[in-house]
């Protein structure tokens, strides 16, 4: 009987492995959603905070900014802690 793992691992040929590919799939087309959802949310915030206190569009853009900074951490450190469990 042939261990397909471990002829795979040996050859570098990929695995076969659907379950792994959709996990991947799944993982790829969260990352974006994370990083435009976190600039809006930020957007959001700052225009709301700039209309309480009127100081035009200046809230938006730096909370804007630290969203999208947020955001481009959390990318970051999803890919790091995937790449580090092998996924």
């Amino acid at each position: 009987m042939v261990d397909k793992d471990r002829d795979s691992k040996i050859s570098g040929a990929p695995r076969r492995d659907p379950e792994g590919f959709a996990r991947q799939l799944a993982n790829v087309m969260d990352l974006p959603f994370v990083l435009v959802g976190s600039v809006v949310i930020g957007a959001g915030l700052g225009y709301l905070l700039d209309k309480r206190f009127g100081s035009s569009p200046v809230l938006a853009l730096l909370v804007g900014l630290l969203g999208f900074a947020g955001g481009m951490f959390e990318v970051i450190r999803r890919l790091l802690v995937r790449r580090k469990n092998g996924e």
